[in-house]
């Protein structure tokens, strides 16, 4: 090789990973090495944008339900959500500082938009996806409530009716795709040919999803003190996992990060950065 000429040698050893046929030999050493290189992927396009932003192209259009709704900001800052809205009336501010007890209304769904996604529509009616929802609004409000409730250290209390002395949550799914079969065999189609998970992250139309407004009422003066509206889609799994084969698998799983998301950013400091969570999963249940 002649001085100063480039060897392609290396940099095709790479590509040659990444071929199926591949497959066939050290099956765990060249999964092992896709995996981290497809994972390696998304630090390098991050830059100043989230990793939800980046590897999901996430986005949720806030509907009537919030007062505020296109006030929404995202604040990366602080809060996990997409979508972000706080009272600066001084007065309502010092009014929810006094308060201590929060009171989580039922979940409504007066908003759902309808299905867009052709699996979905395959094997989900309206009067079907009607009919689950309804466990899954009543889920939603059980763990919001818990949530308060297993963490001694909460700011607020849960009560169980309204009261002039607590907080009113209320809370809306306006967005529901649920899981299908069909996209399940779409995404590890994808997987079986391309690198592992590519399936996850490229397959949009294959992949459930869920997306939820939430207004925090201050009940002194009865006026908005937070809103915020956030969507989720299917996480890119490292494995197949049993909650991929139920319609509310991932749905669940959303609303639990986001109740978790919800009490924290509730209960620390301003200054506090309450975390996103991760586009990748390991363990899906």
């Amino acid at each position: 090789m002649r001085p100063g000429s480039f060897d392609p040698g290396p940099l095709c050893e790479i590509f040659v990973i990444l071929l199926p046929h591949t497959y066939t030999k050290n099956i765990l050493l060249i999964m092992l090495i896709r995996t981290a290189i497809f994972l390696l992927l998304p630090w390098l396009m991050i830059s100043c944008r989230t990793a939800k932003s980046v590897i999901s192209a996430v986005d949720v259009k806030p509907s009537g339900f919030l007062p505020h709704g296109t006030e929404l900001k995202e604040d990366r800052k602080r809060s996990p959500f997409i979508g972000n809205w706080w009272n600066k009336d001084l007065r309502v501010q010092k009014a929810a500082e006094q308060v201590k007890s929060i009171y989580i209304a039922p979940v409504v769904a007066d908003q759902l938009r309808p299905m867009e996604q052709k699996f979905t529509k395959l094997e989900f009616s309206n009067k079907r996806r009607e009919y689950k929802m309804k466990s899954l609004l009543e889920y939603t409000r059980e763990k919001f409530a818990g949530v308060f409730k297993s963490n001694k250290k909460s700011r607020y209390n849960v009560v169980d009716a309204p009261s002039k002395d607590a907080m009113t949550l209320k809370l809306s799914i306006i967005e529901w795709e649920p899981n299908t079969y069909s996209g399940l065999v779409v995404r590890e189609a994808v997987d079986l040919v391309t690198l592992p998970m590519i399936g996850g992250v490229f397959s949009k139309p294959a992949r459930g999803k869920i997306a939820i407004e939430g207004v925090l009422i201050e009940p002194k003066t009865g006026k908005p003190f937070f809103e915020f509206a956030d969507k989720e889609e299917a996480k890119t799994l490292f494995f197949f996992f049993p909650q991929e084969l139920f319609p509310s698998g991932q749905a669940k799983y959303a609303i639990r990060e986001w109740a978790r998301q919800f009490e924290k950013l509730m209960s620390t400091p301003p200054e506090k950065r309450v975390k996103d969570s991760w586009p990748f999963q390991i363990i899906a249940f």
